[in-house]
């Protein structure tokens, strides 16, 4: 198996993204984000791309950050610039000029959780789930709100954000989050077939109806007059400023209960 953090393969017109940290979940890094940013700024160049399918390696999707290493003493290198790795992370998936399809196996939790949200369309197990559940962990969560306030009702926001539950595919499916809800051994062959069915349209077709769709977006959100999509996130990142004092607790995650 490839060391790389962040794999990408380009075939009939989809770009493949695969975040490929399994024995940790996924779990995200300085190098995980980015990873990810490189990637997604390295697909949207390319003409021959006409989507991207995200994924997770090993069977899961992503299980937020590695709290592991954010914190460890001493903490690894890249720390002092982990936040701006994340938000360059979220811009590159933002500026993406064709539409993201997500594979959401198992599991998306905390940051990894945003990663979800930011797909233009989701593809989730019956049983799979998304967890915005730092409410409960005395953390942050700017991310998840900039993209469910820029997708999403107010009321999908508060259901998420404030509650810290797990919701599941019929769940996601029921607040419009998921596109498809499929039997759980079916998440990624769906989501391909999704993203292949995409792929097939006019390449400038789809990049007009995507780039429509984000610049007519929300008022007051990132495709807004009004906010550029720095902005935005630095905004979300300004409204909900880190607790101080302890370090971040962790959520186990399914039934291996394995703390990030």
């Amino acid at each position: 198996m490839s060391d790389e953090e962040v794999l990408v393969s380009v075939e009939d017109r989809v770009a493949s993204v695969t975040l490929n940290r399994p024995h940790r979940k996924n779990a995200i890094t300085g190098p995980l984000a980015d990873g990810l940013a490189d990637a997604f700024r390295a697909v949207s160049a390319r003409a021959d791309v006409n989507v991207v399918l995200l994924s997770g390696a090993g069977g899961g999707f992503c299980s937020g950050l590695d709290l592991v290493e954010y914190n460890a003493d001493p903490p690894p290198p890249w720390m002092s610039t982990a936040t701006e790795s994340l938000v360059a992370a979220h811009l590159a998936i933002f500026d993406c000029p064709v539409p993201v399809v997500g594979a959401l196996e198992r599991f998306a939790v905390n940051g990894g959780a945003a990663f979800a949200l930011a797909c233009d369309l989701l593809v989730v197990g019956e049983t799979s789930f998304i967890q915005v559940g730092e409410i409960r962990q005395g953390m942050a969560a700017p991310m998840n709100l900039a993209w469910l306030l820029a997708r999403y009702p107010v009321s999908v926001a508060s259901q998420l954000v404030l509650t810290g539950r797990r919701f599941n595919g019929l769940d996601l499916h029921r607040l419009g989050v998921a596109l498809d809800v499929v039997a759980d051994i079916e998440v990624k062959e769906s989501a391909r077939a999704l993203a292949v069915d995409i792929a097939e349209w006019s390449s400038a077709n789809v990049r007009n109806l995507k780039g429509a769709i984000r610049d007519l977006g929300a008022v007051g959100g990132p495709a807004s007059d009004q906010v550029g999509g720095r902005a935005w996130f630095d905004r979300a990142r300004a409204s909900t400023p880190l607790p101080t004092g302890g370090a971040m607790r962790p959520i186990h995650v399914d039934g291996e209960g394995i703390d990030r």
